[in-house]
């Protein structure tokens, strides 16, 4: 019947073929569009059954068409109903509205960027994958953790400042504690309010000459924080591109206490030096982190030494084996105790390699941590002192030898003497018995003689 029709009315048959032609045409154009996008492309109707499914989608989910077209999308892709997609598709089906959003999909191990909106009777969704974007800007924001960490946890000031009008861009905790100033404070600040009024013009000069844009810059200035004090600082810029602006990062390191330190050192070498040239001793500067001792004349004058610089180690060759042990050890004693004083006696070795005695006065200081870091010296000549003392002792010891002979050596022929002159005077009237007392009294009197002669000896030993 329907042929018949289309016999009877020819022109609506050419009609509704060039309809379903045409129709046909236009679902292909739609499908080569469509096809030809890079970003994946689906398509759901209200059941939320899937209708299209492009090429790109086939690529990225790794899913052909063939077994998802005509199925519950749920039904195939059931991890993703915990995640975003679940809830921002309902939203769009049931809100009637566009939604784009970012998630991560676990099964495929990307991130993907959605965007999708209603469509006829179903819904029309677009995705892309950004795993890589989002590597690059995980790796930026580590990048920028970093430099916040390294700008932030710094213990030395910093902060960055615009190149054109000087102001305070960013600082870190170092410099607001060092300052006193808050981050708000420093905030609505130029470089110049922590400069000394006299150094502006000098400050406007080295911008103009020495800082450039591009360049590293090294500058020794003074800086003046919240509380009036100032400071010597070394001062390192470079430039940084920073929020859109041309500016520096600079790195202010107070270098006051050092100075100040070297100001001592300078002037205690003075004193020292005035000290070294009044006396005849051999005064000596150890410093105990170089190693490096230094003297005054006196270790030439006293001990032929020519130089006047030496080392630790070298003084330790010098000083007589027998005695250093005993001296490193009083030492060591001393600082463990952080005793100040050090007194000594000890063999020190002159140049043509004989030693001479001396009395070695020592001061140590510490410093702020409780470390010995220098020991100043005076190194007095005591040989003579010592020689005589020597001497004495040795007259001392032979008295005493002298009084034991005389007490006991002496005293024992003397007795025998005496003993027998008492006979003799008992028997002078018996020849006889005089006769064996004579030879008795003679080896006595030998035996005295001996220990006599001994006495002498020893009296007159050097």
């Amino acid at each position: 019947m329907a042929d018949h029709q289309n016999q009877r009315n020819p022109e609506l048959f050419r009609d509704t073929v060039d309809f379903e032609y045409q129709l046909s045409q236009y679902r292909k154009r739609i499908s080569n569009i469509l096809e030809s996008f890079t970003d994946a492309f689906f398509e759901v109707d209200r059941e939320w059954k899937v209708t299209y499914w492009n090429k790109e989608a086939e690529r990225l989910m790794l899913m052909p068409r063939s077994e998802v077209i005509g199925k519950n999308l749920w039904d195939v892709y059931a991890d993703a109903v915990p995640l975003k997609f679940f809830t921002e598709y309902h939203k769009a089906v049931d809100e009637n509205v566009s939604v784009r959003f970012e998630e991560y999909f676990p099964p495929r191990g990307i991130w993907v960027e959605v965007a999708a909106f209603p469509s006829g009777n179903g819904l029309s969704v677009y995705f892309k994958d950004i795993t890589a974007n989002k590597k690059s800007l995980e790796t930026l924001q580590d990048e920028r953790r970093k430099y916040r960490d390294l700008f932030n946890l710094s213990p030395v000031p910093q902060w960055v400042y615009d190149f054109d009008n000087l102001q305070f861009l960013d600082v870190n905790e170092a410099a607001i504690s060092h300052y006193g100033y808050t981050r708000g404070e420093f905030l609505s600040m130029t470089i110049k309010d922590i400069r000394l009024k006299s150094d502006i013009p000098a400050l406007e000069e080295m911008l103009c000459t020495k800082v450039a844009v591009g360049y590293f810059s090294k500058n020794s200035v003074k800086h003046q924080k919240k509380n009036g004090e100032i400071i010597s600082v070394n001062v390192e810029g470079n430039t940084v591109y920073f929020e859109g602006k041309n500016a520096r990062l600079v790195m202010a390191i107070d270098r006051t206490a050092e100075i100040q330190a070297k100001q001592a050192q300078e002037n205690s070498l003075k004193r020292f030096d005035i000290v070294s040239k009044a006396t005849s001793d051999a005064i000596w500067d150890l410093d105990m982190v170089t190693g490096e001792m230094l003297w005054n004349q006196g270790i030439r004058g006293i001990f032929g030494h020519e130089k006047t610089s030496y080392t630790e180690k070298w003084w330790q060759e010098h000083v007589h084996p027998e005695d250093l042990d005993k001296i490193l050890w009083k030492a060591k004693s001393l600082i463990e105790n952080h005793k100040t004083r050090l007194n000594a006696e000890y063999r020190f070795r002159c140049a043509d390699g004989s030693y001479r005695f001396v009395l070695d006065r020592a001061f140590i200081l510490f410093n702020g941590d409780g470390l010995p870091v220098r020991i100043i010296g005076s190194m007095q000549d005591v040989t003579e002192r010592v020689s005589d003392l020597n001497a004495i002792k040795d007259q001392n010891r032979r008295l005493q030898e002298i009084s034991w002979i005389q007490s006991h050596k002496v005293r024992s022929p003397l007795a025998k003497i005496l003993g027998l002159v008492s006979l003799m005077k008992l028997s002078k009237n018996d020849l006889s018995a005089l006769n064996e007392l004579i030879p008795m009294v003679a080896s006595s009197a030998e035996e005295l003689d001996a220990v006599l002669k001994e006495i002498v000896e020893k009296t007159e030993r050097k």
